[in-house]
């Protein structure tokens, strides 16, 4: 129980939304059976639970709380 409880507080609320939509989708699938509710919820709940995101993690929201972006630039100086 430790484990999960580790787990789930690194989450963030767009994680947490994910998962409820997720699962709601699910539900809803159960009710209905169209297959592209199945196809979205599953993406959905997967992408909350495994934290996955945009390809080459380009969207992702980083865990660690203490963790800077660090942007490298240079000055411009335009030539006369």
């Amino acid at each position: 129980m430790k484990r999960i409880k580790k787990y789930i507080k690194n989450w963030n609320l767009i994680r947490s939304f994910k998962l409820i939509l997720g699962i709601s989708i699910l539900i809803s699938y159960y009710y209905n059976n169209e297959n592209l509710f199945l196809v979205i919820g599953t993406i959905l709940s997967v992408q909350a639970v495994f934290n996955l995101s945009c390809p080459g993690r380009s969207c992702s929201v980083s865990t660690d709380k203490e963790q800077k972006q660090i942007i490298e630039t240079e000055k411009y100086e335009p030539k006369n």
